[in-house]
């Protein structure tokens, strides 16, 4: 997904699997044109998410993002969520140990 539309689009996929999804800032470090933000994602996946049948199941992950500016517009990102965390959580991958 590229663009705004796809920035859009990525959030209503994740609002409409969780509805109470938020993310909470924790961290940031700039430099120059560059920030980087660590965040924490929590929600509860109560519709589909990815292919992912709804699980009732409550999420918190950590991810980082790296937004690049030109005239105070975000020109890229790149997000680094802990997708295996997330799976690990939604049952998707087992759990080590248990």
């Amino acid at each position: 997904m590229k663009g705004f539309e796809g920035y859009m689009g990525v959030l209503a996929m994740m609002r409409g699997a969780m509805p109470d999804i938020q993310w909470k800032i924790e961290e940031t470090i700039s430099e120059g044109d560059k920030i980087l933000v660590r965040y924490t994602m929590t929600g509860t996946q109560t519709q589909p998410l990815m292919g992912m049948p709804a699980t009732g199941k409550k999420i918190c992950v950590t991810a980082m993002n790296i937004y690049e500016f030109k005239d105070g517009k975000i020109i890229r990102e790149h997000g680094l969520p802990d997708m295996f965390s997330l799976l690990m959580q939604l049952g998707v991958i087992p759990v080590p140990g248990q």
